[in-house]
């Protein structure tokens, strides 16, 4: 992963945020067609981050869950990455939800849990990526989810460099704060902005 050496503008954010919008529009919709509930998924509070994600930005206060993904055909180098990050215990309630299940029964993140988590991580970070692939008119595609729990401060430095997207998520009456993190190399974040309309802004330097 390079270093961003371009500055993130107001204006390049609002751009980016729409973007946003539109995959937790997507996101929101397979969710909900995956556990059969009402799924919705708030506006983004979007900032960008280069190095840790900083800590009082996510989400809980304690252990967390971070489900990474890595990002197919934005670049031909590659190097780009979605990732979710849950409060262990939300995710671990939200697991129960998904399963229809009482929550007692999901204490700890098993094979049971990581399944799930992974499938959910699959869910929302290719449905972002999706609306990534159609603004760059790119065939996009994510690799095979990996999950970890750890610290706080062990997970914030594993999801560096990139947007970072704090939103809630809704099922049914109960509400859960998760963070979003889309990270580019310099080339592909030029590529987002160019196809958002900036066209003035330079080529990364090699």
């Amino acid at each position: 992963m390079t270093e961003h050496s371009l500055p993130v503008t107001p204006q390049q954010l609002d751009a980016i945020r729409e973007v946003v919008n539109i995959g937790a529009g997507h996101a929101a919709t397979n969710l909900s067609q995956l556990t059969g509930l009402t799924v919705m998924i708030s506006v983004p509070r979007i900032q960008w981050v280069s190095g840790p994600a900083p800590v009082d930005s996510l989400p809980g206060v304690g252990e967390l869950v971070l489900i990474t993904v890595p990002i197919v055909g934005v670049t031909e180098t590659g190097g780009e990455e979605a990732a979710l990050i849950l409060a262990k215990e939300t995710a671990l309630r939200m697991v129960a939800l998904m399963m229809r299940r009482d929550p007692s029964r999901h204490t700890e993140i098993g094979a049971l849990e990581q399944s799930a988590l992974n499938e959910m991580g699959n869910i929302v970070c290719a449905a972002y990526v999706g609306v990534l692939g159609t603004f760059l008119n790119r065939g996009v595609m994510i690799g095979t989810p990996v999950l970890a729990a750890g610290d706080r401060e062990t997970v914030g430095r594993a999801a560096v460099d990139g947007l970072l997207i704090e939103t809630d998520f809704t099922f049914l009456d109960s509400t859960f704060e998760g963070v979003f993190v889309l990270s580019h190399t310099d080339a592909s974040f030029v590529s987002l902005l160019r196809a958002l309309g900036f066209k003035d802004v330079a080529e990364p330097a090699s």
